[in-house]
């Protein structure tokens, strides 16, 4: 009996060094800066203050080739973001990664150069992380749809931008590396935009003395800007993936304000933008808020400088967060109903304590609402688009176009 105790116990001190030594990063992120059909950036988080290579190989290849991280600071941290961006990748293509010191072998996958053979699934919602197991919950769900990528629209943490609250980004990527990789190790990028709980104190118009520079935008939303590689500066940004898709995202007043250089800077884009067939804009203030008040100022600047401009380009469909709950409008033009007009569809559950919600039937804008925790995922195929909302127990709660056994 004694020797098997010695035995068991030899095994446990082997198996104990083997786990050491394969120095799992502490956490991971995938998303993209760069045409998603033939590049990806890689972030790891780690003590390790030296560069370091991450292992790569097209699925298949037996040799793997490397790539040197950039290291660059955590906020609040001892921890260091190893950052890698790998171009010249083939389009619709499946690429193995190892991390540093690292047996595991994940996946991602690069997004195709057409739709002309198949479609794209993006999982969409924002507000993500009231609690650790809300967000989790609904990762699961997510992850199940294995859907090519994700898009939060703010509110990742709720760390508000302070040193205090650094456990919870630790959670948020702790949950990101356990619960958005599906069964066969396939990491899902995402994609982020700007909340209220990214900024100290929420919005810019509470710093005195505020610049629309890179340095006070880094001062207040200090997690947001070292942490997501895209949008980076200044705060919003556009992803075009081949010459199919725009992702057009924006801040609404958090670290920049709606009107002047940014309402510009949405114009131009969209016009610059106007032969692409899918232009999908998401930010986190909803238009036509499903909870909070419709004459409220920060809604109120979203219908006046960007909702004339979404509609004069002709875009479709919009993506909305910041209230908690579940909501698609009505198609809207000029403040009416009007089937020529754009779907706004969102409002932030993905992981938060859901909000009462206003009177579907005497609020003119909204066709579905729901006080649930939901996610939306959006389907393009073609020149088409459709979608299904899911909500965090896994049931379809709606759909677009509408179909009659969706309840």
């Amino acid at each position: 009996m004694k020797k098997l105790k010695m035995i068991v116990f030899a095994i446990a001190l082997f198996s104990c060094g083997l786990a050491l030594g394969q120095n799992e990063p502490h956490a991971f992120y995938l998303t993209w800066q760069e045409d998603p059909t033939t590049t990806i950036t890689i972030d790891w988080h780690s003590d390790e203050a030296d560069p370091s290579e991450i292992s790569i190989r097209r699925k298949g290849l037996e040799e793997w080739s490397s790539v040197e991280s950039d290291v660059l600071p955590y906020p609040f941290s001892e921890r260091l973001v190893h950052r890698a961006s790998v171009k010249n990748l083939k389009p619709e293509t499946s690429y193995e990664i190892k991390f540093p010191d690292s047996k595991e072998v994940y996946y991602f996958n690069t997004l195709p150069s057409s739709l002309d053979k198949r479609s794209l699934k993006i999982a969409i919602g924002g507000d993500s992380m009231h609690k650790k197991e809300w967000l989790e919950k609904t990762n699961k769900v997510v992850a199940s749809y294995e859907p090519d990528f994700i898009i939060i629209g703010g509110d990742m943490a709720y760390e508000n931008g302070l040193a205090e609250n650094v456990g919870r980004i630790y959670d948020f990527f702790d949950s990101y590396k356990n619960t958005l990789v599906t069964a066969d190790n396939r990491i899902l990028p995402c994609i982020v935009a700007v909340g209220n709980h990214e900024v100290v104190g929420g919005y810019h118009t509470k710093h005195e003395g505020y610049e629309q520079t890179d340095s006070f935008r880094n001062r207040i939303a200090p997690y947001f800007y070292a942490l997501f590689p895209f949008p980076g500066q200044p705060g919003y940004n556009v992803l075009d993936v081949g010459t199919y898709l725009s992702l057009i995202i924006l801040d609404t007043e958090h670290s920049n304000p709606i009107q002047g250089i940014q309402t510009q800077w949405l114009e131009k884009t969209l016009e610059q933008r106007k032969d692409v067939i899918h232009r999908i804009p998401i930010y986190h203030v909803p238009a036509y808020p499903s909870v909070r008040k419709y004459e409220d100022k920060t809604q109120t600047l979203v219908r006046e400088n960007w909702t004339p401009i979404l509609e004069k380009h002709g875009i479709k469909l919009v993506f909305e967060n910041h209230d908690h709950a579940y909501k698609r409008t009505f198609p809207i033009l000029n403040g009416e109903i009007n089937q020529s007009g754009i779907v706004y569809v969102g409002d932030g559950s993905w992981g938060t304590e859901p909000r009462e919600i206003h009177d579907v039937a005497s609020t003119w804008y909204l066709k579905k609402a729901q006080s649930v925790n939901a996610f939306t995922l959006l389907t393009l195929e073609g020149s088409q688009f459709s979608l299904i909302s899911i909500d965090s127990e896994g049931n379809i709660i709606d759909s677009f176009p509408e179909n009659p056994l969706v309840k």
